[in-house]
């Protein structure tokens, strides 16, 4: 949302065909935060909201008419609803048809002031989607309030974007528009029973309550899902049809008259801590019914209407279960979120500091040993009667207490004094089994490797190395109140190696951080010569990929034994220890070499960016020599604070030169610009690699360019919308920049993709792919036995899925001109085709290459290479990488255009994947 000093919150929906990121915003059943408690709101409690719908038809199929229709219907089922005030008002069209052709949709996303308009945008072709968050990222829609008044609280206008080609039909696209529109009246994600649907990233194994017994999950989910869940499972799910925890969230904003009255309201305090007494926000809190807990439930999240993190504050922590049955009986629990944290509208915790546990009324205690997590209380709903005063303490170690952290696991533990590690300041740590504690996340890694040290969590590990304590000693913690010290207690190394007994101490004073080691198990498992692993470990800190560069070398702390390490210059220092055989390799040891020894480290810095600084403002940048990267610490680079920066670099070009600049490193939803001399933005990438972006861009006229780095969605690139998220909007960032010099004799661009898309035609015509063209890199695609995609040349592949309905075709095309002097012409090209057919006796995909007319129809002038796969149902099939080499010097002197072709003849017969890297026409 936007006014003076914020910027735009919204919500998104992605589809179960490709997970993708949900865009963050500021709080949990209400996206927009006022003041602490008081949620942003349309006033006159919501009467005729008004929304604006495009001129342009929704897609290929769905007329405007279509699209305004389903606008209205989906705006009507928040209306039907006997609980809440709300309604909504067709303004009329926005006064023109908002597309990726027309180039007007960026000037509506990053709309700087309110113009009277809400806009409901069809992106027909799906290209702005694509623009925003790359080519398939299963995004459907997104929404949220735009512009509101901090003074009143008052929504003024909202927005949406929905993605046009996901609408296969009316009823589809009416599903995904109640969804949007629900956060375009100001709610967020939530998790009910949405977690019940078995997909890999919600289903939750434990059930829907601490115990998996109090409710068995029910046979069909059917009109069952919450509409504000953050995925889409289909029409009968019950997305069309607010669930009454939906009813709930819109009736806390606009209440009809009676709802508090004829309704029950549960109220209470989420508490964490070694007393129970630290007011905890971010946590997932049900009532169930106890005779239909399915369709009678409502969640929401603690310190859901307050942006606030502070215990002062009185709704830090904080829920309310409104809309409840009266009469009926309630168990009320806190329940771990299982769809990413990502997906929701505000910071959620991802790991509970204790177990999901139900509320148990007077016997309620942070010790286990009191309160039982299984037993519960039933709460009976009161019409106008709220139940106050369920405070639910979260069950936690006591000190002295082993640590229920299993082989591989974690758990959380509050801090007693605010403990400051990269220049954040953290009241809680994750103690890991395997011998490290990390910052805002657990990581369950049992196999330590510099990549996860430095592109992890932050991270303090005084000897990361795969023990199991499940299976002998203890791990636990003391504390007073200037330190806070975990032990690991004689904890056998996994197999069946020797016990390891070493703590490590953070100090109130400096934050300070002590090792301190007894015995070691000398031995480890050698990878290759049995078939169990323990590695020989690693000691160390790291700042982790919020801070990093990745490139930072380790040293032999042993050797820093005598003295303090100083930390406040270097993110990062480590040991990583090796093994060595005995003489007749029938035992291997590790180098590990810190026994009875001790090791002091003084507290690190914030590590500020003093380099580039903050320029905001287009002119005013750092000035840089291309090649540039700024991995040096010397240079490093930092969108900081959050949503408030945007760092402006500047270069001189020359006219035809292309630029290729890449965020290559950092947790940050980066944004890059490209300004011309004149201050105009002449490209711009929000996501072309995950959360990263990338511009490849032929510069029009000589002079000084400026290269902007943000976050999304700061459009502008002046550094007064970015991301608010502390995670994704906040951290260093790696620039590499560089003018992209094309090979002497080589006459394809970017044949490898490292460049992505560019200089490449890749599209999908005459059907629906399974994957579209991706650009991917080592270990993207998989499943169903089919191998990750491998790129042979570079670091990046083209690749795409190899299915789809009937007459799909994969096109892939560069057009080339042939100089007339060339004596020979050689094309090269490396290509891996997989697929695994379900149905029996299908007919065989098609693989084409060919050189083509450059101009329409594009007619064939040689086929080069067919290859069609074969036709066994039931076993995935690997034809393995292949490299082809063919003369083409017959064409000298012509403009030919290069083409690769994939052909699905049949109905999605099952998965695939085609990749192809390595393209190349050299001449001589």
């Amino acid at each position: 949302m936007k006014h003076s000093t914020t910027n735009t919150l919204v919500g998104a929906i992605a589809s179960v065909v490709a997970l993708a990121g949900i865009q963050q915003a500021d709080a949990a059943d209400a996206l927009a935060i006022c003041t602490s408690g008081q949620p942003y709101a349309y006033p006159n409690n919501g009467a005729n909201i008004v929304f604006n719908p495009d001129q342009g038809p929704l897609n290929a199929v769905l007329t405007n008419a279509d699209g305004v229709a389903a606008t209205e219907l989906a705006f009507a089922a928040w209306e039907n609803l006997d609980q809440s005030a709300m309604t909504s008002l067709n303004g009329g069209p926005l006064p023109e048809d908002v597309s990726f052709a027309n180039d007007n949709w960026g000037a509506v996303l990053g709309s700087v002031e309110p113009d009277g308009l809400s806009p409901v945008v069809f992106d027909q072709t799906g290209e702005i989607f694509d623009v925003l968050f790359g080519p398939g990222s299963g995004i459907l829609g997104f929404a949220g309030p735009e512009f509101g008044d901090p003074t009143t609280c008052e929504l003024t206008e909202s927005l949406a974007f929905l993605n046009g080609p996901a609408f296969i039909d009316a009823t589809v696209a009416e599903d995904i528009m109640v969804h949007e529109f629900g956060h375009y009246i100001n709610l967020g994600h939530v998790e009910l029973n949405g977690q019940l649907v078995p997909f890999p990233e919600g289903e939750d194994d434990t059930g829907p309550s601490p115990d998996n017994a109090t409710f068995p999950p029910p046979a069909s989910l059917v009109d069952l899902i919450e509409t504000m869940y953050p995925f889409y499972f289909g029409p009968l799910a019950g997305t069309r049809t607010p669930h009454p925890d939906d009813v709930a969230s819109i009736s806390m904003l606009y209440p009809a008259p009676d709802f508090s009255a004829t309704t029950g309201t549960i109220t209470g305090t989420v508490l964490a801590g070694l007393n129970g007494d630290v007011p905890t926000s971010g946590v997932n809190v049900i009532a169930r019914n106890i005779n239909d807990p399915f369709a009678d439930a409502v969640s929401t999240f603690s310190g859901a209407f307050t942006n606030s993190t502070d215990p002062s504050d009185p709704n830090v922590g904080r829920f309310t279960l409104a809309g409840l049955t009266p009469g009926e009986q309630y168990a009320v629990f806190i329940d771990q979120v299982t769809a990413a944290p990502g997906r929701f509208s505000n910071p959620i915790i991802t790991k509970l500091p204790g177990p999901e546990e139900f509320y148990n009324g007077a016997a309620e205690s942070s010790s286990g040993r009191e309160d039982n997590p299984l037993d519960f209380v039933l709460i009976t709903a009161e019409a106008g009667n709220p139940v106050m005063g369920v405070d639910i303490q979260f069950n936690v170690p006591q000190p002295g207490d082993p640590l229920d952290v299993g082989d591989d696991g974690a758990v959380e533990l509050f801090l007693p004094f605010e403990f400051e590690f990269c220049g954040v300041g953290h009241d809680s740590v994750f103690v890991n089994a395997n011998g490290h504690l990390t910052f805002g996340q657990p990581d369950p890694t049992f196999f330590e490797s510099v990549e996860g040290l430095l592109n992890g969590p932050p991270r303090i590990a005084p000897l990361w190395r795969d023990v199991n304590p499940a299976s002998g000693g203890a791990v636990f913690y003391q504390q007073t109140r200037n330190s806070f010290t975990v032990v690991y207690d004689q904890v056998p190394s996994w197999f069946a190696g020797g016990p390891n007994t070493f703590s490590v101490t953070l100090k109130r004073a400096s934050n300070g951080i002590d090792f301190d080691y007894g015995a070691l198990d000398p031995t480890t498992f050698d990878f290759f010569v049995t078939p169990t692993i323990t590695t020989p470990g690693l000691a160390g800190v790291s700042c982790g990929l919020a801070v990093t560069s990745g490139l930072e070398a380790g040293g032999d702390l042993s050797t820093m034994s005598k003295s303090t390490i100083n930390l406040h210059n270097q993110p990062a220092v480590y040991e990583v220890f090796t093994e060595v055989p005995n003489e007749d390799f029938s035992a291997f040891f590790s180098t590990v070499d810190l026994e009875n020894s001790s090791l002091r480290l003084n507290g690190t810095t914030d590590y500020n960016d003093n380099w580039a600084g903050k320029n905001n403002v287009f002119g005013s940048g750092r000035r840089i020599k291309m090649p540039f990267n700024s991995a040096p610490l010397r240079r490093y680079t930092e969108i900081e604070p959050a949503g408030r920066d945007a760092d402006h670099f500047r270069f001189n070009g020359k006219a035809g030169e292309f630029v290729v600049a890449e965020i290559t490193r950092g947790q940050i939803d980066s944004l890059l610009c490209l300004f011309d001399p004149g201050g105009n933005i002449i490209a711009l990438n929000d996501d072309s690699n995950g959360l990263l972006s990338q511009i490849v861009t032929q510069l029009p006229v000589d002079g000084e360019y400026s290269l902007a780095v943000s976050t999304f969605p700061d459009f502008e690139c002046n550094g007064t919308a970015g991301n608010t998220s502390p995670i994704f909007g906040e951290g260093r960032y790696i620039l590499d920049a560089s003018f992209y010099a094309q090979p002497e004799g080589e006459l394809i661009f970017n044949g490898s993709f490292e460049l992505g898309f560019a200089g490449w035609d890749a599209f999908v015509q005459n059907g629906e792919p399974f994957i579209p063209w991706l650009i991917g890199q080592a270990g993207d695609g998989a499943g169903f036995g089919i191998q990750p995609v491998d790129p042979q040349d570079g670091s990046r592949v083209i690749w795409n899925g190899f299915d789809g309905s009937a007459g799909t075709e994969f096109v892939l095309a560069q057009f080339i001109d042939i100089p007339v002097d060339a004596t020979k012409v050689t094309m090269r090209w490396q290509d891996r085709g997989q697929w695994l057919f379900f149905a029996p006796n299908p007919e065989p995909r098609v693989a084409v290459v060919a050189l083509i007319e450059p101009e329409p129809p594009f007619e064939p002038l040689q086929l080069i290479d067919v290859r069609f796969t074969g036709t066994e149902p039931g076993v995935p099939i690997d034809w393995g990488w292949r490299s082809v080499e063919t003369d083409i010097s017959a064409f000298a002197g012509q403009r030919v255009g290069v083409l690769f072709l994939q052909i699905i003849p049949e109905e999605f017969t099952g998965p695939g994947q085609f990749e192809i890297d390595g393209v190349s026409v050299t001449y001589e």
